[in-house]
Order: structure tokens, then C-alpha cells, then sequence
């Protein structure tokens, strides 16, 4: 099977045996053939093998597009999202630390006579929290705890440097009140039940029942909670 974006390809197979590795450098075969016959030639330094598994021993195959061996990986960013073997966040919620606080950094050092709030919380929400935020339904929830309060200690220093506070004036939840923002936790989670409705009623290419089975049971948690 294959995936296309642009003029990114990506080629999968679920991997059990040989016989499906054989079968996806089969299909390697064929691109390369049909890039020689349309004189198209891939992006050498774009080839990468990433085999997503838990397995301690997965299947080890050297995989190839024409004369060239494919270089295996522990993790590859595609389309801003950085997916891992074992399909850990860590590299992805700290790449997005770090991003979203040198982006604080830049209106901090270069808007200094900038007095207006509301256009300080415009800054933060185009420039900041748009990368914060890119993609959450792909890599969030996150089981670090310790990651989801750096990420949203990004959003703390921001709301001070927006309301122009010194540390004990306000409390956090007291800041994002006046500046009507959520905690990021809780922006992740509109994130999802949105996603999750487009999914349910087929606004987005995505037949949720592939991965979700719904249980009629007939009764409402008001109903059970009388039983």
C-alpha cells in the first residue's frame, strides 16, 4: 500500500512474516521501475525505513529501491509530526517545548513598547500556540506527566509577558480567566471530541468503525444510575 502527499510517497505493509517483507520490496521494485520508464528520479536523501513495532526481535530486512539500500530509522518527522518505532512523544512534545519557547522569546525581545493586550494575546496565539497545538489529535494524549507541565509552563510565561505580571499578582488560573484561554490539557481535549465528531459523521476520510465498535445497550447513565 501507499500513502501521497504532495510530492511526498510513502510505502507500507503490515509486516508478519518474510513473505510480506519480499512483498513489500516487491512494490520498492515496482517504483523504481516505473520512476526509470518516466525518467522521475527519487530523492535519494529522503529514503528511510521506519518498521513501527513493539516486538523485541522484529523481522530484520535490508530493503532497497533500485541499487540503493534504504537506510533504517528509530524515528522520522513527517508532515511536522515526529512518529517513532515504538510510537513514543517524547521527541515530538520536546521539539515543541523547545520551539514554543524561543517563539515566546522573539515578541519578548522585539515587541518591548508594545502596551495593547490584546494584541500581545494575538502574538501569542498565531505565533506560539499554533505550534504548540499543530497536529494534537496525532500525538497526544501523552502518558509523561512531566512533559505535559513543561508544555504548559510555555503558556504560563506567556500569559504573564501578555498581562504584564510579576510573579504572585496573579495565578495562573486567575490569567487564563481574564485572557479567556484554556490550559493546553484542556485544549487538546476539544481538539479530540471535535476530531472525533467530524470522524462519527463523515466529515473527515475516516470510517471510524475500523477502529471503534459503539455497544447498544439502551440505556442512559441517568437510566442505570436508578437501577
Amino acid at each position: 500500500m501507499s500513502a501521497l502527499f504532495a510530492d511526498d510517497t510513502k510505502v507500507y505493509r503490515t509486516i508478519i512474516s518474510v513473505s510480506d517483507c519480499d512483498q513489500l520490496q516487491q512494490a520498492l521494485t515496482n517504483l523504481d521501475v516505473w520512476s526509470s520508464d518516466n525518467n522521475i528520479k527519487f530523492n535519494a536523501l529522503k529514503y528511510k525505513v521506519l518498521s513501527v513495532t513493539r516486538k523485541k526481535t522484529p523481522i530484520s530486512y535490508v530493503y532497497c529501491l533500485g541499487s540503493e539500500q534504504l537506510p533504517k530509522v528509530e524515528e522520522e518527522k513527517d508532515l511536522g509530526v515526529t512518529l517513532s518505532s515504538k510510537l513514543l512523544r517524547d521527541s515530538q512534545v520536546n521539539e515543541l517545548i523547545s520551539k514554543g519557547n524561543k517563539l515566546l522569546g522573539l515578541p519578548k525581545r522585539t515587541c518591548l513598547s508594545l502596551t495593547d493586550t490584546k494584541v500581545r494575546r494575538t502574538l501569542y496565539l498565531s505565533i506560539v500556540k499554533s505550534k504548540l497545538c499543530y497536529a494534537t489529535q496525532v500525538w497526544s494524549p501523552f502518558p509523561n506527566m512531566e512533559l505535559s507541565e513543561k508544555i504548559e509552563s510555555v503558556q504560563r510565561r506567556a500569559t504573564k509577558w501578555i498581562l504584564k505580571t510579576k510573579t504572585g499578582e496573579m495565578s495562573c488560573t486567575q490569567r487564563l480567566l481574564t485572557l479567556e484561554l484554556l490550559p493546553l490539557c484542556y485544549d487538546r481535549e476539544v481538539k479530540y471530541l471535535v476530531f472525533f465528531f467530524k470522524a462519527l459523521y463523515g466529515y473527515i476520510n475516516l470510517d471510524i468503525y475500523d477502529y471503534l465498535s459503539f455497544v447498544d445497550h439502551g440505556c442512559t447513565r441517568l437510566a442505570q444510575s436508578d437501577l
